[in-house]
């Protein structure tokens, strides 16, 4: 044995005592014969399980030449499983996964779904349906439900069929009180047993798209799209970007190319655009590609667009973190984009006010705000609302909570009159923590509908896929996977948290 080798089997023993856990190379019959668990389920074929279905990766990765080669330089005693091992592995994953969240959601109080309407090809549509709750400690838990074949068919009715079936076969039918829906809107008008409600991310999509929508604006965000990917495809007119960047001291920041429809990452490459756009004026000139400046319409419509699609980013920052966040914070998020959009209309943004026309059209008059309700439960922002949405929200709790009698209404209206002298609580606190215990005891009857309300999630999608190009990315690895195992592959990539050594 050479020193080196002895040195990397000294350095894997010492790396397995400190950690049990660690995946160290195993001898070809430990592969094939070491079993974990009573399902025994080998580590190695695990772990390579997850690594799969957490990033959406084909079943067939583990024959790809490269990947084995990397393996090999890994460790050359280590078996790498085979597809149909993958492919045998995947369902009794499923399954196992699959029991427990049936466990979970037997305990749970009232469930909201989210739904999402996507194509692989066009022929091909799928309704993605999440499940989201809140658990006795008050955290909001959210989980993948099934992802299931339209067969081409995307009416309001099969939509409604294929949610039913969902909720009766997960035994959720009876706690769902609120669906909350990316596109679709067909559903808009169809009257349901639950709520339905437009997702909030896809809502302010939709109104970026009104710039798309003109001729003068979606002709400057295209031809900033073609900049870029001048710069992206020719190698020799990058070189002599960043030799003029040095040259001028010029911080020579990354371009970004972006073709989808998500407004954020349109910002992104628009303002990385306009930082460099000097430099890059001079190497259009140098190489006569003049048709790619930008005339003074142009350059003022850029700055415009960019002055505008800011609002937007810093008042979507109080969405901070993954995941998903309650619908309470919608009214305080768009009060402050409008409030910015009127700023920019002032400036005589004629693109600012072309948003805010929009968002007004989309959500209706925040200051008489269908959602008040959810904020004004929010001890974060209960405060924040004005007059009209508090007054709104005041009387729809006491309705609902009253059922008609005149003595409980004077007994909630009390317990509301005393909430709202209550100090507001931090706005990186927890709401539905603190409704869970702190609200519970204080408030009574209150607990229970705020985290009712509370637990309705803003976005169909997590943030962190609702506005950045991370969500066009994921689009395209999920519509690349096999229509049989499309939907445990996505059940396993949201659901499956836990450790895959056994």
């Amino acid at each position: 044995m050479s020193p080196a080798r002895r040195i990397r089997q000294k350095s894997n023993m010492e790396t397995r005592r400190r950690d049990p856990h660690v995946l160290s190379p195993l001898r070809r019959d430990q592969t094939r014969q070491r079993g974990a668990g009573p399902s025994g389920i080998l580590t190695v074929k695990r772990r390579l399980l997850k690594m799969i279905v957490s990033n959406l990766q084909p079943l067939e990765i583990p024959e790809d030449p490269n990947f084995l080669g990397f393996a090999e330089a890994l460790s050359s005693s280590v078996a790498i499983p085979t597809v149909p091992v993958m492919r045998s592995l995947l369902p009794k994953v499923y399954n196992e996964e699959e029991q427990k969240l049936r466990h979970i959601l037997a305990s749970a109080d009232d469930i909201v779904l989210t739904c999402e309407l996507w194509s692989s090809r066009p022929e091909d549509s799928f309704l993605t349906i999440g499940c989201h709750f809140v658990d006795n400690l008050g955290s909001l838990k959210s989980f993948m439900l099934k992802t299931t074949s339209l067969f081409g068919d995307e009416s309001a009715d099969n939509i409604q069929i294929q949610l039913s079936a969902v909720m009766e076969d997960w035994g959720v039918t009876p706690k769902v009180h609120a669906v909350i829906r990316a596109g679709m809107p067909q559903l808009k008008k169809v009257k349901a047993r639950w709520t339905h409600i437009p997702c909030f991310a896809d809502t302010l999509n939709e109104v970026f798209k009104v710039l798309m929508r003109d001729d003068d604006l979606s002709s400057v965000l295209r031809k900033c799209q073609n900049i870029v990917r001048f710069f992206k495809y020719d190698s020799a007119a990058v070189t002599e970007l960043r030799k003029l960047q040095n040259k001028l001291g010029v911080k020579p920041e990354e371009l970004i190319m972006y073709s989808g429809e998500r407004w954020l990452a349109w910002l992104d490459m628009l303002q990385r655009l306009d930082q460099q756009y000097q430099v890059m004026v001079m190497v259009f000139n140098n190489s006569k590609k003049t048709e790619l400046i930008l005339n003074e319409t142009e350059k003022e419509n850029l700055k415009k667009i960019i002055s505008a699609l800011e609002p937007l980013r810093e008042s979507i920052s109080m969405l901070k973190g993954k995941g998903f966040k309650t619908i309470s914070v919608m009214l305080p998020v768009l009060k402050t984009l409008m409030e910015k959009l009127e700023e920019e209309k002032r400036k005589k943004n004629n693109v600012a006010q072309k948003l805010l026309t929009k968002c007004k059209e989309e959500f209706g008059d925040i200051n008489n705000y269908k959602m008040a309700t959810a904020t004004f439960l929010d001890p974060r922002y209960k405060d924040q609302l004005g007059d009209r949405n508090r007054k709104l929200a005041l009387d729809k709790i006491t309705k609902d909570l009253s059922n008609g009698k005149a003595q409980q209404a004077t007994k909630i209206q009390n317990q509301l009159y005393t909430y709202m002298d209550y100090p507001p609580t931090p706005e990186e606190s927890n709401p539905l923590s603190w409704w869970r215990h702190k609200g519970k005891d204080m408030f009574g009857d209150l607990s229970k509908l705020a985290l009712k309300q509370l637990g309705v999630v803003s976005t169909a999608v997590p943030l962190e896929r609702a506005f950045s190009a991370a969500g066009d990315h994921f689009c395209s690895r999920r519509s690349a996977i096999e229509p049989e195992n499309l939907n445990m592959m996505l059940f396993l990539n949201s659901n499956w948290s836990g450790d895959a050594q056994h």
